[in-house]
């Protein structure tokens, strides 16, 4: 875009510089024997435009590569991230929420399978507390899987996971969860890396 604009105004300059040495030569008198002022068009001023070389963005990289399986759903705790990978290809990113940083409330880590797919699920936790979710995926049922937490009142990806993130599962944006629960096939691999 700079680059663009840079030549526009080379051209600009160079036109209204031969427009004014027109209206020069208009003005004096014909025994006047001052030569002609030089006249560049546009294509000698973008032909003479100064070449910018633009940096190439940096590839964002692939959680994917080397994955062999049909679906994987990859998560990683310490970058609160999931990936949805079919083969080596990356299908779609997300931000999430893991398991309170305590050996009772952290996310298992390992390699499972979506066991189920359901929808408008109430969830019940040990402690007898229910939460209302829209997708509950498991890989560990009946005590680990993958849900919306519409009572999260902090960003997904968050280091407060710590803290204040689920009692295992993995809290999953909504969109993303509607996505997950689309794709995702039951048997589909789950691994979950520290």
């Amino acid at each position: 875009m700079a680059k663009r604009v840079a030549v526009l105004g080379v051209l600009v300059v160079a036109v209204l510089a031969g427009c004014g040495a027109d209206l020069a030569r208009d003005r004096t008198s014909a025994s006047s024997q001052a030569p002609p002022a030089a006249v560049v068009t546009p294509a000698e001023v973008i032909a003479a435009a100064p070449r910018v070389a633009v940096p190439k963005a940096k590839p964002k990289p692939n959680a994917c590569v080397g994955n062999a399986a049909r679906q994987l759903v990859l998560v990683s705790v310490t970058k609160q991230r999931l990936w949805l990978c079919a083969a080596a290809h990356l299908v779609y990113s997300a931000a999430v929420t893991t398991g309170i940083d305590t050996p009772d409330t952290s996310t298992p880590t390992g390699s499972y399978q979506i066991q189920a797919k359901e929808t408008d699920r109430i969830l019940t936790l040990l402690s007898g507390a229910q939460y209302q979710v829209n997708y509950w995926i498991p890989f560990d049922a009946p005590l680990f899987g993958f849900h919306d937490s519409s009572w999260q009142r902090f960003p997904y990806g968050s280091p407060r996971y710590r803290t204040e993130g689920s009692h295992g599962c993995i809290h999953t944006p909504l969109a993303a969860m509607k996505f997950l629960y689309n794709w995702a096939d039951i048997g589909a691999a789950v691994t979950i890396r520290p």
